[in-house]
């Protein structure tokens, strides 16, 4: 490998090392204006493939149509343009209307340039390092692999490395540091003089890749789109595992990076100069060697780890399968690689745009958690058709496969339709903020916010008043009401469900609610009484928690209870040291934090001993199970009480409460908005 390769190998290395960083970063820091939703993370990724088309565009018109001396200037003043504007770098959301309008807003005014630049490394890179003396007998893709590597680098580091021991104001300061460097090392990349011609007199469809004559034949327009099919299906079911593993845990950036990474190294396996290639029958006996202890897990009871790992598995074997053909189809020519990565691109974008996008405004009324992977196999499957579709449409059992395959899509969409909106089912409903169910079962009317149960209530007329699950009067929260309760005028509570806490109110006190979404609040006044029967005085404030509770007048509370979750995980911002700060402000000087810290894969008493001990609180925790003969009413949970008074928490101690000091292990810190790490919050 030449010199000049070698630098344009390091220079693609640190792009895309930049490049899938400041994805997270940025999906990290724009998280919290959101309420922590995992779409947030899903609609980061369509903006995120709309600005590498863009880029891919750029780069394919620039180098086709300029000198490779002007092109180079050129692509130089862009590098400097995005440097100056990335300096400093911040990320806000402003106006109201729809989130998704908002955060690609934000993205696009404070990334949309460094990010499109970054994205047009490789092809601008990749044509100063081949000049017309070197476009025969090179490896046109040898950049593209040196690419992979710096992402998938970029994904290991920043939750392994740079999260735990960054804040993100640093995090931010070394992003663009790092950004200047890779814009000064293009200087040692720059093409010779007397490099590369333009294409000038061609046609725009010739510049992008269309034969000579301007139009494709039917062999060339079937391989466009198997590439875009091909490229579409991966995409889709990238967003369908991300998207579990936000609903299932917790959306941070460590559990955005596994799909991500084993999405990517799929690309570097089966694009590396000796692929990785495996046959059909290799592909399913792995998939059977993984599905099957899975299986096992899931019916011995590790259904939530197995469902996690059984995402992770599909999404490797549907992406080795689809990029494995990609790799296999990939032009030999070196002019032809431009056209490539920018079908790749497109492909990636359609995929995003059907998950992130189309899916939400058509499955609006569809609450049933299979649909994205639904979605994402009938994408991989369409690409395994378009890619063989010449063999396919020449055989005679195509038509009638064609029409048993159309059938069974209608039945399942059928299926599907029936299980979301009939049955036993009220409501369902898939919004920004989540996917809701409403089930009707053994006398009990349930509340799904994705799979985690957020509320229920007994469908017996004498027992509808009656709290259950994780605000049963035998569970923490209602050991808390008993014995507080008498002196509990105003209540601020942090997240509604179907608005049990509402049960404890008391004739005269004050409730108030601060819900995110207005369709929670919509469906638990539709579907349960909670709210309408209180005894007190209840409202409900829709947006987000802290930005409400903000604008509270000091004091205005005797009891702040936290039970805002996105799914199964509480938003990251609502528990650091800045949110209780603001919480106590707005609780008077004897009052009260209640949280409720159930997880099935988070440990949060130490995060809570940390905060506990850094703001000078004395704290308590109970976990609680239910007794034999109310396993259907009461669910396990835990909750932790934190306050100022050291009397308050001592009333509860009496009682079983346990001393929250000692789970304050020393690796544990308290959160901050700067800075926080669920690494070492992780059950093992």
């Amino acid at each position: 490998m030449s010199a000049r390769r070698r630098r344009a190998g390091v220079v693609a290395f640190l792009g895309s090392l930049l490049l899938f960083t400041i994805e997270l970063i940025a999906a990290k820091l724009l998280l919290p204006s959101f309420g922590g939703s995992a779409q947030v993370w899903t609609t980061c990724m369509v903006f995120f493939q709309a600005a590498l088309l863009a880029g891919y565009l750029y780069a394919r018109l620039s180098t086709a149509l300029l000198p490779s001396r002007l092109q180079a200037w050129l692509h130089l003043a862009a590098l400097t343009a995005s440097a100056w504007a990335a300096f400093p770098l911040h990320l806000s959301v402003v106006g109201h209307g729809s989130p998704v309008a908002r955060l690609l807003g934000a993205l696009t005014l404070s990334i949309g340039g460094p990010f499109i630049v970054l994205s047009a490394t490789v092809p601008v890179v990749q044509s100063w390092s081949s000049g017309p003396q070197a476009q025969r007998g090179t490896d046109p893709y040898i950049l593209y692999a040196s690419s992979n590597a710096g992402a998938l680098a970029g994904l290991l580091a920043y939750p392994f490395v740079v999260e735990p021991l960054l804040p993100v104001t640093a995090q931010l300061w070394a992003w663009q540091g790092c950004f200047a460097l890779f814009a000064l090392l293009h200087l040692a990349c720059l093409p010779p003089v007397g490099g590369r011609p333009p294409q000038a007199g061609l046609p725009l469809p010739a510049v992008l890749g269309v034969t000579p004559e301007g139009r494709m034949g039917t062999s060339g327009a079937a391989r466009w789109c198997a590439w875009l099919a091909l490229s579409a299906g991966p995409s889709a079911a990238l967003l369908a595992a991300t998207r579990f593993l936000s609903d299932a845990l917790t959306a941070v950036p460590l559990l955005w990076v596994v799909p991500l990474a084993v999405y990517l190294s799929t690309f570097i396996l089966t694009f590396k100069r000796e692929p990785l290639r495996l046959s059909g029958r290799a592909l399913g006996v792995s998939a059977a060697a993984v599905a099957l202890p899975l299986a096992a897990a899931w019916a011995a009871g590790a259904a939530a780890l197995a469902g996690v790992a059984l995402n992770v598995a599909a999404l490797f074997f549907l992406a080795m399968i689809c990029h494995g053909s990609l790799a296999a189809s990939k032009p030999a020519q070196g002019h032809a690689a431009p056209t490539f990565y920018l079908l790749i691109a497109t492909g990636g974008l359609a995929g995003g745009v059907l998950m992130g996008v189309i899916l939400p405004l058509l499955g609006r009324g569809i609450g049933w958690l299979g649909l994205e992977w639904l979605v994402a196999g009938l994408a991989c499957l369409a690409s395994l058709v378009a890619r063989d579709w010449e063999s396919w449409s020449r055989s005679k059992a195509f038509k009638p496969a064609a029409l048993a395959f159309l059938a069974v899509l209608l039945a399942a969409g059928w299926a599907v339709s029936r299980q979301a909106g009939g049955g036993t089912a009220p409501a369902a409903l898939r919004n920004f903020y989540g996917i809701y169910r409403i089930v009707d079962g053994d006398g009990l009317r349930k509340f799904y916010h994705g799979n985690t149960l957020h509320g229920m209530q007994s469908l017996d007329p004498a027992k509808s008043g009656e709290p259950l699950a994780y605000f049963h009067r035998l569970s923490p929260a209602g050991d808390v009401f008993r014995t507080l309760g008498a002196g509990l005028r105003e209540v601020a509570i942090v997240g509604l469900g179907v608005g049990a806490l509402a049960a404890y109110g008391r004739p005269g006190a004050g409730m108030t609610f601060y819900e995110l979404d207005p369709d929670v609040e919509s469906l638990a006044r539709r579907h349960f009484s909670f709210l309408a029967d209180s005894p007190a005085r209840v409202r409900v404030v829709t947006g987000d928690a802290r930005l409400s509770l903000a604008r509270e007048p000091p004091a205005s509370y005797d009891l702040l209870v936290l039970d805002a979750f996105n799914s199964g995980a509480v938003p990251t911002h609502l528990l650091t040291a800045e949110a209780f700060v603001l919480y106590l402000r707005r609780l008077a000087k004897d009052g009260v934090i209640l949280c409720n810290i159930s997880n099935r894969f988070l440990d949060m008493r130490p995060l809570l001993a940390a905060l506990s001990k850094d703001l000078g609180l004395a704290g308590v925790v109970r976990h609680a199970e239910p007794p034999r003969g109310l396993e259907r009413e009461f669910y396990p949970c835990r909750w932790a009480a934190l306050s100022r008074d050291p009397a308050k928490i001592r009333e509860l101690a009496r009682i079983g409460w346990t001393d929250l000091s000692v789970y304050a292990p020393p690796r544990v810190r308290a959160w901050t908005d700067d800075h926080a790490s669920i690494l070492p919050l992780i059950r093992f």
